[in-house]
């Protein structure tokens, strides 16, 4: 597996998250070979995290008022340096077993690293595998109203 995966598997198993978490991931903000920024999830949010999560709030989708770890690093990051051209890791640990899980980045995540010049993102998809995504912005209440009015 890629060496900034490994590393956040690393750091995901170390961390001490909140009690009522679900999930444990982080994720590395990397540029040039060294990483920038480090994020994790958490149940609590911020200004930050609202305002995209209301780019999807009553469009249909289930999405948690949660803070994502691919938000967390790009918050910690923003201010402080440019991020354009920098790519991201994330990496999930399942509770329980501490198998590596899914943790491709979500529509809001997309976005997130997209405005802030974020073209690519690595993500842990199982214990022996990893994937690499383009990263898009995404219209999200636009894709939603079009699959609405489809299934109908």
């Amino acid at each position: 597996m890629q060496k900034f995966l490994q590393m956040a598997l690393k750091r995901a198993a170390a961390h001490e998250y909140d009690d009522n978490a679900d999930y444990h991931l982080c994720a590395l903000i990397v540029r040039g070979g060294s990483v920038v920024s480090v994020g994790y999830n958490r149940r609590s949010t911020t200004a930050f995290v609202e305002h995209y999560t209301d780019q999807v709030r009553g469009c249909g989708r289930g999405y948690s008022l949660s803070t994502h770890a691919e938000m967390d690093a790009v918050a910690q990051a923003r201010d402080k340096t440019d991020l354009k051209g920098c790519k991201l890791y994330v990496a999930r640990r399942r509770l329980g077993d501490g198998n590596v899980g899914l943790a491709r980045p979500c529509e809001i995540c997309q976005n997130v690293l997209w405005n802030y010049g974020n073209s690519k993102a690595y993500y842990t998809i199982d214990n022996e595998n990893f994937g690499v995504m383009k990263v898009i912005q995404h219209n999200i209440s636009d894709s939603i109203v079009s699959s609405s009015l489809e299934d109908q």
